[in-house]
C-alpha cells in the first residue's frame, strides 16, 4: 500500500483520536511517563490502527472541512478517555475519605503523576487500583473497544452527541457512590472510634480526647485498610467489569448522522 497524500490524512485522523484518548485515559496520562515516550506509542499504534481501521472512500477538499475532522476525532477520543478516567477518580476519591475520616488528610504531598496533591490513602488507592487493572487485562477491553470504536464510528463521520452530557452526569454522580462503597466500611468504624472517644470525655474530662483520637485513629484507620485489601480488590474488579458497557453506551450516543 502506496502511502499518499490521502493516506496522510487518514493517518493523522486516526492520531488525532488517538492523541485525545492518550490525554485523559488511566495509564497513558501519567505525567511520570515521557512526553516522547507518549508520542512514540501513539504514533505506532496510530500505524497499526492505519491498516486496519474502515478508510474514508471520500475525503474532504476544504482545509475547514479537515481541521474540524480533526477536532472531532480529537473529541472523541477524549470523551472515550474521560469516560474511563472517570471510575479512577471515584477510586482516588474514595481514598480521601479514608483520609479525612482518619485525619491524614492534612499529610497531603504534591503527586507528580496528577500534578496536584494527593493524600496517603488516596494515592495508595490509585496504585491498587492501577495493579489491578493491569492485573485483570482490564487495559486490554480499553484498548479494544477503543479499537472497535472506529468500527462503530468511522472516520470523518458527520456525528451528532446524544446524551452525553446525561451520561456523563449519570457516572459523575455515580462517582459519590463509588467513593463511599470502598470507604464505608472504615468510616464507619471509625465513627463508632469517635462516639466512644465523646463518651469517654463526658465520663473523664480530665483525658484529652483530641490528642488520643489524633493518634489511635492513623494506626487503626491504616490498619482496617490492610484488612479490607481483598474486599477492595474484588470491588475493583466489578467496577472494572462495567468500562466495556459504558464504552458501549458511549458509542450509541454518537449518533452518526
Amino acid at each position: 500500500m502506496f502511502i499518499d497524500a490521502a493516506g496522510i490524512i487518514v493517518f493523522l485522523l486516526v492520531l488525532a483520536r488517538i492523541v485525545g484518548f492518550f490525554s485523559v485515559a488511566p495509564l497513558f496520562s501519567d505525567r511520570t511517563i515521557p512526553q516522547m515516550l507518549k508520542l512514540t506509542m501513539a504514533l505506532w499504534i496510530s500505524l497499526l490502527l492505519w491498516f486496519v481501521v474502515p478508510h474514508p472512500e471520500v475525503l474532504p477538499d476544504k482545509s475547514i472541512v479537515i481541521i474540524y475532522a480533526f477536532v472531532n476525532e480529537f473529541f472523541i477520543g477524549f470523551l472515550i478517555g474521560f469516560l474511563v478516567r472517570l471510575i479512577f477518580i471515584g477510586i482516588q476519591e474514595g481514598g480521601a475519605l479514608m483520609d479525612m475520616q482518619m485525619g491524614l488528610s492534612v499529610a497531603a504531598a504534591f503527586d507528580p503523576s496528577i500534578g496536584g496533591q494527593t493524600t496517603i490513602v488516596s494515592r495508595t488507592m490509585f496504585s491498587l487500583a492501577t495493579v489491578v487493572f493491569l492485573i485483570t487485562n482490564s487495559h486490554h477491553m480499553m484498548l479494544f473497544s477503543f479499537r472497535e470504536s472506529y468500527r462503530v464510528i468511522p472516520l470523518l463521520s458527520d456525528v451528532q452527541y446524544n446524551n452525553i452530557l446525561q451520561q456523563l452526569g449519570d457516572l459523575g454522580s455515580g462517582l459519590f457512590h463509588t467513593a463511599l462503597a470502598f470507604s464505608l466500611p472504615i468510616m464507619v468504624i471509625i465513627f463508632l472510634l469517635d462516639f466512644s472517644l465523646g463518651l469517654l470525655a463526658r465520663l473523664a474530662p480530665q483525658v484529652n480526647v483530641f490528642f488520643l483520637g489524633f493518634q489511635i485513629k492513623p494506626m487503626l484507620g491504616l490498619f482496617l485498610f490492610m484488612l479490607v485489601i481483598p474486599t477492595l480488590i474484588d470491588k475493583l474488579q466489578v467496577l472494572y467489569n462495567s468500562v466495556g458497557v459504558e464504552m458501549l453506551r458511549l458509542y450509541q450516543n454518537i449518533r452518526i448522522l
